[in-house]
């Protein structure tokens, strides 16, 4: 456990940052000290485990058990990630919210950044949510696009949250480790818990577009930063990648039919055909590396 000389407030704290987990006991610690180092100071955090198999349970206990500004949250069943989220949100008290991942290590002064951002939008704007820029190990960055390109024909959204800038912008979207004000989560009802399967692709999307839909705005802070470490377990990692691509694809299409109502006629296709021509990208790249390996082989013979 991160020792800290930084104590959250016990009252009612304007921040609830929450924290979805299943079988990370290995780096949920990682987790919550950078949360616990944050250089703003008045939040609470929710760690909802999703019934995790592992010690999990044992490493977030130390945390809550020592500091009554953290919550730990078992679930008794396997929810999903979506209703997981939505347990810790029902519990939120603050005025605004933070989803993270057992995977995110904040930078210190993160929430301090998003905060000062949201204060300063909201003066003249409804605000939704702002991102924070990722980082990723092995992550694409394309410079002169914006954090995140939204197709209007097939409704994909390619993440471009590692791109710097000197500013704040305006966005169509943000990721799933961002920072909302409450008040428009809890008009649309949270996270949709039953639409989305698998590895829950679209899940935020899904959220986002219904707070859109109310008027509200959604921007992105490349000043706070926090460091994405993708693992390949735990979570809601699927098992292969056959199984990956089968839930996007699906998730998906429903995504179009549940957000866009009568022009889910033409995206649905355009989204097949892109898709189609994606996969065969895909497997033209994978056969042609093959055939290389197996001709340096048999040269090397």
């Amino acid at each position: 456990m991160q020792s800290t000389n930084i104590h959250a407030s016990t009252s009612r704290p304007r921040v609830s940052v929450i924290l979805p987990t299943y079988n990370r006991a290995g780096i949920i610690s990682k987790c919550i000290d950078s949360v616990l180092l944050q250089s703003y100071n008045d939040w609470e955090l929710i760690i909802c485990d999703d019934c995790s198999t592992d010690n999990t349970e044992d490493v977030c206990r130390q945390y809550s058990a020592k500091m009554p500004n953290i919550q730990y949250v078992k679930s008794r069943v396997r929810n999903g990630l979506p209703r997981n989220r939505n347990i810790g949100l029902r519990r939120a008290k603050g005025e605004l919210v933070f989803f993270i991942e057992d995977d995110l290590v904040l930078e210190d002064d993160c929430l301090a950044t998003l905060v000062t951002t949201y204060d300063n939008l909201k003066v003249n704007n409804s605000v939704g949510g702002i991102a924070p820029r990722l980082i990723e190990e092995n992550g694409m960055v394309y410079p002169d696009k914006e954090p995140f390109i939204f197709n209007k024909l097939t409704g994909e959204v390619t993440n471009n949250y590692m791109v710097y800038s000197d500013r704040v912008s305006e966005v169509v979207t943000v990721h799933a480790c961002s920072l909302y004000a409450k008040a428009p989560l809890e008009m649309v009802g949270g996270y949709e818990e039953n639409a989305y399967v698998g590895n829950f692709m679209r899940e935020e999307t899904d959220l986002n577009f219904r707070i859109k839909k109310l008027g509200y705005k959604f921007y992105f802070q490349p000043n706070a930063i926090a460091q994405h470490n993708q693992i390949k377990s735990g979570g809601c990692r699927t098992s292969t990648l056959v199984h990956r691509e089968i839930y996007s694809f699906r998730n998906h299409l429903v995504f179009i039919l549940r957000i866009f109502g009568a022009k889910s006629i033409y995206m649905i296709p355009s989204y097949i055909i892109s898709y189609s021509l994606q996969f065969l990208r895909y497997s033209v790249r994978i056969i042609f590396t093959t055939l290389k390996h197996a001709l340096h082989m048999g040269s090397a013979q």
